[in-house]
């Protein structure tokens, strides 16, 4: 019995050493990957309150410079190799996003890979013209390496219009959309990868005519939707508030979750 006894325990020990591994490996879950860019809208300038602060679980944020998954925390824009000041960057929709598709999706880690910069229009986001900030293609090495970490990409989330909000803009802006589509999704390797946009903020008459065109694009590009900002609130002259950040990212999150069962 002693030497039943003794055996039982060594192979406990041998299993605890070499099988650790083994147990991490089985209680790996499933994680939906995001990936979130366009301008200032989308980097956050929304204060980040105390709210905002809470550890979500199951939350992950791509280390763009360190390439490896984080616990994610605002803000989200922090390391974009595109970003502005450090300073400038604070609440976006993403925390919000988050937690909203986390509770249709329990169970399921979600990571996001933001690689925003305020002030840029669309065009400087065209794959064949890069700027000196190379928009495109440090969105694409960014989300190619969070993959390779794990994870599948479920979806993009792009807010951009402000800089193209004039009326000389917007007869070419749904071609250069349609056009950022389809090369983000080749070169992501996902054809039907669902895509949503949003208008810009509506306190502003300037940003009427973009609105109005903007909503319209879901009906010419498939696989994509677009949000309305109606009724929500910005602290300047440009910049939703921390309020309205947070019902913009639940906004993303029915649509994206539309175009997901639907595709």
């Amino acid at each position: 019995m002693k030497n039943f006894r003794n055996n039982l325990l060594r192979g406990v020990s041998i299993l605890a050493l070499l099988g650790g591994s083994y147990g991490l490996a089985q209680e790996k879950k499933e994680r939906h990957v995001f990936l979130l860019i366009g301008q200032s809208n989308m980097a956050g300038r929304a204060k980040i309150e105390v709210e905002d602060k809470k550890t979500i679980d199951g939350a992950f944020l791509w280390n763009i410079g360190k390439k490896k998954w984080e616990a994610a925390v605002p803000p989200y824009n922090l390391q974009s190799p595109s970003r502005k000041n450090v300073k400038m960057q604070q609440l976006n929709c993403g925390p919000s996003f988050v937690n909203a598709y986390s509770e249709k999706h329990t169970g399921v880690e979600v990571g996001i890979v933001c690689a925003a910069r305020g002030g840029t229009s669309i065009g400087q986001w065209d794959k064949k013209k890069p700027d000196n900030f190379d928009l495109y293609h440090h969105a694409i090495e960014a989300t190619k390496a969070a993959l390779a970490e794990g994870g599948e990409l479920k979806g993009i989330l792009w807010h951009q219009g402000e800089g193209d909000s004039g009326e000389k803009n917007l007869p070419f802006y749904p071609e250069k959309l349609a056009q950022l589509i389809a090369n983000l999704r080749e070169d992501l390797k996902s054809p039907k990868l669902p895509f949503v946009y949003s208008q810009v903020g509506q306190w502003k008459p300037e940003y009427e005519g973009f609105n109005e065109m903007i909503v319209k694009q879901p009906a010419k590009i498939e696989g994509t939707a677009c949000i309305t900002t109606e009724g929500l609130k910005n602290f300047d002259d440009a910049h939703f508030n921390s309020a309205g950040q947070r019902e913009l990212g639940e906004r993303f999150a029915v649509a994206m979750e539309k175009l997901l069962s639907d595709k």
